[in-house]
């Protein structure tokens, strides 16, 4: 993910309101079907194009017996800690009505079970990167999709291939940001570094190279991260405007918003189309993440000054844009029925300004003194602590 867009101000977020909407799903056997349209990748829903921890969290019993009836917002069942330490006009999840899972990690649309065939997708988070500590493509262990692969392996019976393949499957190519090898047994990797929402279905074509025929016979998981070099290129877009795009109230980088938020529709109803995946697919995506526990203070990675960042003549553009951004990714998952992480929440504490500070910074996320740092000195992709805060999130939303 490139620098310039994950370390925007205007991913400040409080998680605001306490509207009527929200359902939370209680923890149930993931062998057992939550819902009876929950496998259903029918008719594709309506484009969106126009609308807008090492801790465990989980949702308090008595709270979620309550949500039906309750006006609990979204941020008072999953992020009421860091919600109320981090100030600012942000995503407001429940006018979308998503069914939350009850560990709280993001949304519970979908019963996966059967699983036969997984595809990840999406940019260098879900690739992996080398870093101080893990220089060597071979030394990857602590990836994510790594973790999940070998965790989804043993869920669903998948073959992983032979021990040569599913190493070099697992590493990842210096050269190209590409996996070392893009298939291994029932696991596919077409994700790459820098890639972006249009990379999906054009411009680097990962459907396509992980589907050439352009359809499997198998029931298919997709898992990705996606959206953050989308967010990069609007914010020095963005930065970049001439006085006459910035008196318009920024028309050029508003269409850009919604066009990255039409490919990914777009891409998700490829994967949800029942021509191309007759047994069934499920689409399991996490949204955006950024350092600055939402202060935007960039100068708090120190890597964070090679990127030059440049300011907004209207800042509250920029927020309404990503904020626009975000809470689009809810709308697509729940007309879609896909499951959506909350990466950018979860890891709002665990950034480069909470995680140095003794007692809460102004406007911070704030999990308290000692919560461990989750980003490495790139300062936009995790470290050990965030892969495997990421593995944990996928895996709960997988099996719930």
């Amino acid at each position: 993910m490139s620098v310039r867009g994950l370390v925007v101000s205007a991913l400040l977020f409080g998680c605001a309101g306490t509207t009527e909407g929200a359902a939370v799903e209680p923890a149930h056997d993931s062998g057992a079907a939550a819902d009876t349209t929950a496998e259903d990748t029918g008719t594709p829903a309506p484009s969106v194009e126009d609308t807008a921890s090492t801790e465990t969290t989980s949702v308090d019993s008595a709270v979620v017996d309550a949500a039906p009836d309750a006006e609990v917002g979204i941020a008072d069942l999953c992020f009421s800690k860091i919600s109320k330490s981090a100030g600012g006009k942000g995503p407001v999840y429940d006018k979308f009505s998503p069914t939350i899972a009850s560990h709280c990690f993001g949304t519970n649309h979908q019963a996966i079970a059967g699983v036969e065939k997984v595809v990840f997708l999406g940019d260098s988070v879900t690739v992996g990167t080398p870093n101080v500590k893990h220089s060597l493509a071979a030394d990857n262990a602590h990836f994510y999709r790594n973790k999940l692969a070998e965790s989804l392996a043993t869920k669903f019976s998948l073959n992983k291939g032979n021990l040569l393949d599913w190493g070099l499957w697992k590493s990842y190519d210096y050269l190209n940001g590409v996996g070392g090898k893009l298939e291994s047994g029932d696991f596919k990797n077409c994700a790459k570094w820098g890639a972006r929402t249009d990379d999906f279905l054009a411009g680097g074509n990962q459907l396509a190279k992980c589907f050439p025929s352009g359809s499997s016979d198998k029931k298919t998981l997709f898992v990705f991260t996606m959206g953050g070099n989308d967010i990069s290129a609007i914010t020095k877009m963005g930065a970049d405007a001439a006085p006459a795009e910035v008196d318009a109230g920024y028309p050029t980088v508003w269409a850009a918003a919604k066009k990255m938020v039409k490919d990914l529709d777009d891409a998700i109803a490829w994967m949800q189309d029942p021509a191309r995946f007759p047994k069934g697919s499920y689409v399991v995506m996490g949204n955006p993440f950024e350092f600055t526990d939402a202060t935007g203070d960039v100068s708090s990675c120190p890597a964070a000054g090679l990127a030059g960042f440049k300011d907004w003549k209207k800042p509250e553009a920029q927020v309404a844009i990503v904020v626009h951004i975000l809470e689009a990714y809810m709308d697509v998952a729940v007309k879609r029925k896909v499951d959506l992480v909350w990466m950018l929440e979860h890891f709002c504490g665990h950034g480069y300004v909470a995680t140095k500070a003794s007692s809460p910074p102004e406007g911070a996320c704030f999990l308290g003194p000692g919560a461990p740092l989750w980003f490495d000195e790139t300062c936009i992709h995790p470290n050990d602590d965030g892969h495997d805060a990421i593995y944990r999130f996928m895996k709960a939303t997988v099996d719930e």
